[in-house]
């Protein structure tokens, strides 16, 4: 096939299938959460204890959340019936989409996963029970909270590459595949 020939096939995906109902309400509530969280973490980073403990204690209860609903939706994700991948022509994109997709729920666990320990082991539970920050652990020797962070900024540069993909299959495709998701 010459470049004129590629230039003329044009892909088409099956829009009108959808994720589930609650996949739906999931991934926006997981997406506005995360993109509530990172922010909020970053902030923390430059406060003494006492200054974030507050912040910590909603920094924790929305992250319980980020988990528990990513834990739902691992489970929805094999129970309920989901559209077929996307095609955009390249086999390396096929396979890249799926690799984040599939990258969001593990990184999503194991984010978690450090910030229960950064919590356990910074003791960031015992400050928030009595209301003394002094409890706190140095960042520097919170090895939990180092996870913590690297994770996070793992998933943000994923959260971009796949808002990038949205647009770039968007402008190639010209089609919206968020309507899959809405």
């Amino acid at each position: 096939m010459n470049q004129n020939d590629m230039n003329s096939v044009t892909i088409k995906n099956d829009l009108t299938q959808k994720y589930s109902k609650g996949n739906i309400v999931i991934h926006w509530a997981t997406a506005i959460l995360i993109l509530t969280l990172f922010p909020l973490g970053k902030h923390m980073t430059g406060l003494s204890a006492s200054e974030k403990i507050g912040l910590i204690k909603l920094h924790a209860i929305l992250g319980i959340i980020v988990f528990l609903l990513t834990l739902v939706r691992s489970y929805l994700f094999f129970k309920s019936k989901r559209p077929q991948g996307l095609i955009t022509g390249s086999k390396f994109n096929d396979k890249l989409a799926v690799w984040i997709h599939n990258a969001f729920y593990f990184l999503l666990i194991g984010i978690s996963i450090a910030g229960l320990a950064t919590m356990i082991s910074g003791g960031y539970v015992e400050a928030l029970q009595s209301g003394t920050s002094d409890l706190i652990l140095s960042k520097e020797n919170n090895k939990p909270l180092k996870a913590h962070g690297l994770l996070a900024t793992l998933m943000i540069i994923l959260l971009v590459l796949h808002v990038l993909g949205v647009i770039k299959h968007y402008v190639l495709t010209k089609e919206n595949t968020l309507k899959r998701m809405s």
